[in-house]
C-alpha cells in the first residue's frame, strides 16, 4: 500500500525539519564559537603566566603496588601543564604510554618501569578534600585532561582489579 501526502503536509512537515535543523546548526555554531574564544583567551592568559614566571605547584604520590610509595610535592610547572606532562616530568621520562589520537589521550602503560601486566594496571586518582568519607576518587578523565593548578593533590597505584574491574586498591 502506497502512502500518499497531500502537498500541504508534506511541505508542513519539510518546514518543520528544516526549521529544526536551522535552530540546531545554529545553536551548535554558537557553543563552536563560544569554545573557540574561550579557547583562545585560556592560551592568551597561559601565556601571560608564564612571561611572568609563574609556576605550579602540585603534589602527586605513586604508589608502585609493592610497598613503595613516592610523594612528589611542590614540582614546579608551566601554567598549562597537565599531569600527564607532570608525570613525565617527576618521572625522569620513564613513563610508557601509548596515545590515541582519537579521544586526545595517553594511556598509561607503566611508570617508573612498572607495567601494566594482564591483571594489574596504573590507575589515576584525584583527592577531594571535601569528601571526609572518600577523599581518594577515580580520576574520571584523563590524566591529559587533569589540569595542575597549585596544591591539586593527583595519585597513581599499580594494582588489580575485582570482578567488578574497579581497583583492589586506594591511594
Amino acid at each position: 500500500m502506497i502512502v500518499v501526502f497531500q502537498s500541504k503536509t508534506f511541505y508542513g512537515i519539510m518546514a518543520v525539519l528544516i526549521a529544526i535543523l536551522i535552530i540546531v546548526s545554529s545553536v551548535g555554531a554558537l557553543y563552536y564559537t563560544k569554545y573557540t574564544s574561550v579557547s583562545l583567551e585560556n592560551s592568551i592568559y597561559v601565556k601571560q603566566l608564564d612571561q611572568l614566571g609563574v609556576k605550579y605547584t602540585p603534589n602527586i604520590l605513586v604508589d608502585f603496588g609493592n610497598g613503595t610509595s613516592t610523594w612528589y610535592n611542590d614540582t614546579s610547572l608551566a601554567p598549562g601543564s597537565n599531569l600527564y606532562t607532570a608525570t613525565v616530568l617527576i618521572m625522569n621520562g620513564n613513563v610508557n604510554a601509548s596515545y590515541d589520537a582519537q579521544y586526545q589521550e595517553h594511556f598509561v602503560n607503566g611508570i617508573g618501569g612498572i607495567q601494566n601486566t594482564n591483571s594489574e594496571f596504573w590507575f589515576l586518582w584525584t583527592y577531594q578534600q571535601s569528601n571526609s568519607t572518600a577523599p581518594w576518587q577515580m580520576a574520571q578523565v584523563g590524566a591529559d585532561d587533569l589540569p595542575i593548578t597549585n596544591g591539586v593533590i593527583y595519585a597513581w597505584t599499580f594494582c588489580g582489579v575485582n570482578s567488578d574491574y574497579n581497583p583492589t586498591c586506594t591511594p
